[in-house]
């Protein structure tokens, strides 16, 4: 029995883990231990007195080296480092090794030329095996064989190479754990812990398919060493390890429906030799452990573990007859002498080969023709043997008589309405462009047109409720008639009292005449014709004209003519513009629509032309006396009497005496040439200060020089018309100063 003990135990096992990772179907497996019997001797010191007492056997049997393994338990007796484990389980990534017990043997010695043989407790089957083992005095050549309980025998191992326990590098299970010399006395020293030393090697044996199955009952070990350190190496087995041979395989079926082929075999494998690999009977063949999209029948699969070993799993994939299908008949009511199209909308399954009956048609969709009510009958099938039937019945219909439709007459411009005669609330009624195809315009029983401008032909078809269309379309003739043109018109001024009369200028028709009316609309007419005459008129007035034609249709419009007064000529505006000692000069700005001037200086007795001309905008009167005074009227003359103005004025002028200062009240810079500047007129003038100002106040115009007059700009620009201010200073040549304030008014 193991003894409760110090534990101190290395576990550099980083190697012997990369290695672990090769092997894919060991992070599943593991390897546990197998309950041998056979060690031939104890080489590990579990406690004290001493290595000599508690051991039956050095290891290496060298005078200078004589050593055995110690225990945990021990380690801490001999207060040293190292030491196996107290219980004697060495786990390495996850594989146990079992020691034998410590107290008893639990090492088999296999020498140079010696075979032993290790028994199982109890016999099982193995995947693999892994022996605990090393060699000490050098590596040791060794030969491993298998037992069975049926009593055959396999070798395995042929001149395998076992590594020495100091410093080998592969296949470690464990280092470091230390050795002492087997003596009676201490002190003991650990050897070999600092190094990682001493170390357990495992060595694997894979079973072949054969014996994989059979119950392992013996391990043989030959030591075949050769060389020169006889009687060494010495091959030291410390136990077994192994993974238990396991494989089952369970198989999910699911059957294959009509939408096949999709039936599946999953095989679950599990056991310890995976992973597997697997083969179907399929075509192409499928390498998965699920084979897919299979079709009713029988089916093998190979399972190929990882050592290459074989097992054959049979199956059979079943049909689940699941297919529907629905007959279609699209439209399912057609009219006589029409056709439908027979079809099928499928359900569940996919089905491939399809009859119908009556006719005994084939495939998936069929045009028929009935002449009566019938109803059609599909059945479907396909490779996989499922099959499914269903009818429709196709209703026939018969269609409805070509409706009629009278004429119709509109004028231009207006809204056409085309009606079909008698229509029957059972039936609907479609309008066309064209006698066939094309797409509606309207359905109803007419069909109104808006502002129709030319003739047309339209069609007109019946729709019963059951969708049966007319074999024919009725033809509905629309002809438009012309409106009459817009009359055209002129305006008219006369002279107030006089005669007019008012025309249409359109050129004169036999199918259209004109009606003259008060008002732009409604009404009743005052006239009829291509003219109409008003006499003695005194005010003015306004008149509307409409043609109308032989068919009755009117113009668009009611066009106006006005009839104004000719209105007198606005009277002129005289100013004085220019005065000397024996002259006069009277001038006015020209009169919107004036044809010329006339003039009277007596008062308005008598008028003739001004000494400007008949058109002319000023008059002079010369040879006058001086401080004489003269007063003018002025009258603005049109091309007809009635337009000659009221007189202007009367506007008076008074010539110099001899000393007097003169400013004119008005002036007009038109760049006419006429009265364009404003002067100080006087012949006894030494100097002159005039300044001039606008409405603010602000001066605008200043001047010393008796010849310099105002142009009517100011910095350059034209001031606008308004009335200005004046402030005068003159010094006549006797030296007595004049002061004169005043406005004057600027007309462009």
């Amino acid at each position: 029995m193991f003894k409760p003990k110090h534990q101190h135990l290395a576990s550099r096992i980083y190697l012997l883990s990369l290695l672990l990772l090769v092997h894919t179907f060991e992070a599943t497996a593991q390897f546990t231990p197998i309950p041998l019997s056979g060690f031939s001797q104890d080489v590990v010191a579990e406690n004290g007195p001493s290595p000599l007492a508690t051991t039956t056997m050095e290891i290496d049997a060298l005078s200078t080296s004589n050593k055995v393994m110690y225990s945990a338990a021990f380690a801490g007796f001999a207060s040293i480092a190292g030491g196996l484990p107290d219980n004697g389980t060495i786990n390495s990534t996850g594989d146990i090794y079992q020691l034998a017990t410590y107290t008893g043997n639990n090492a088999l010695f296999v020498k140079r030329n010696q075979t032993f043989e290790l028994t199982a407790t109890t016999p099982a089957s193995y995947a693999k095996i892994r022996l605990l083992a090393f060699s000490a005095e050098q590596a040791s050549t060794i030969n491993v064989g298998l037992g069975f309980s049926d009593g055959s025998f396999s070798p395995y191992l042929t001149n395998y190479v076992l590594a020495d326990w100091f410093n080998g590098s592969t296949n470690i299970v464990s280092q470091g754990f230390g050795r002492v010399t087997r003596t009676a006395t201490g002190p003991f020293v650990a050897d070999g812990v600092t190094a990682n030393n001493p170390r357990f090697y495992y060595i694997e044996i894979v079973l072949n398919c054969v014996d994989r199955a059979k119950q392992l009952q013996k391990i043989r070990i030959s030591n075949v060493s050769t060389g020169a350190n006889a009687p060494f190496p010495n091959a030291v087995i410390m136990g077994a390890s192994g993974i238990v041979f396991s494989q089952s395989i369970s198989p999910t079926i699911t059957a294959s429906d009509c939408n096949g082929p999709n039936g599946s075999i999953a095989l679950n494998v599990t056991g310890s030799t995976g992973p597997y690999n697997f083969s179907w009977n399929t075509a192409p063949t499928q390498s998965t452990s699920t084979a897919s999209n299979l079709p009713p029948g029988n089916y093998t699969c190979t399972v190929t573990d990882l050592a290459g070993c074989t097992t054959s799993f049979n199956g059979t994939i079943a049909l689940n007859n699941n297919a529907t299908i629905t007959a279609t008949a699209t439209p399912a009511s057609i009219c006589a002498g029409g056709s439908t199209q027979l079809g099928i909308n499928t359900g569940a399954g996919v089905l491939t080969d399809f009859t119908w009956t009556p006719g005994n048609l084939t495939g998936s969709s069929q045009t028929v023709s009935p002449a009566a009510t019938t109803t059609y009958i599909v059945s479907g099938t396909n490779a996989l043997g499922c099959s499914a039937a269903s009818q429709i019945t196709v209703q026939v219909q018969t269609k409805p008589a070509p409706p009629v439709v009278n004429p119709v007459s509109v004028c231009s411009g207006t809204t056409a309405v085309l009606a079909v005669n008698a229509p029957s609330p059972a039936l609907t009624y479609n309008w066309f462009a064209a006698a066939t195809g094309g797409t509606a315009l309207q359905a109803g029983n007419s069909y109104t047109l808006t502002a129709v401008t030319a003739p047309a032909t339209y069609y007109v078809e019946a729709v019963s409720s059951a969708g049966c269309i007319s074999d024919t379309r009725a033809t509905a003739n629309l002809t438009v008639n012309p409106i009459p043109p817009d009359a055209q018109l002129s305006n008219v001024s006369v002279c107030p009292g006089a005669d007019v009369t008012l025309q249409v200028q359109n050129v004169n028709t036999a199918t259209v005449t004109y009606r003259w009316y008060p008002t732009p609309t409604g009404g009743a007419p005052v006239a009829t014709g291509y003219s109409f005459s008003l006499v003695g008129v005194s005010a003015p007035s306004t008149w509307y004209v409409e043609g109308f034609s032989t068919a009755g249709c009117i113009s668009a419009a009611r066009p106006s003519i006005q009839v104004t007064l000719i209105p007198r000529l606005a009277a002129p505006v005289v100013t004085v513009t220019a005065i000397s000692f024996s002259s006069l000069t009277f001038s006015w700005p020209a009169v919107t629509g004036a044809t010329g001037y006339q003039i009277s200086t007596n008062g308005g007795s008598t008028f003739s032309a001004p000494s400007s001309g008949a058109a002319g905008l000023s008059h002079t009167i010369d040879g006058l006396p001086g401080n004489t005074t003269v007063a003018i009227l002025v009258r603005a003359i049109g091309a007809k009497i009635c337009e000659t103005s009221l007189p202007g004025g009367p506007v008076s002028g008074t010539t110099l005496s001899t000393r007097e200062i003169f400013v004119p009240n008005a002036f007009t810079p038109n760049n006419d040439g006429k009265n364009d500047i404003l002067k100080v007129f006087g012949n006894y003038i030494s100097t002159i200060d005039l300044r001039i100002f606008n409405q603010w106040g602000q001066l605008i115009f200043q001047t010393t020089d008796p010849t310099q007059g105002w142009d009517g700009k100011h910095k350059g620009k034209l001031q606008p018309v308004g009335v200005y201010a004046y402030i005068l200073k003159v010094v006549r040549q006797d030296g007595t100063v004049v002061n004169k304030k005043g406005s004057i008014n600027l007309i462009h």
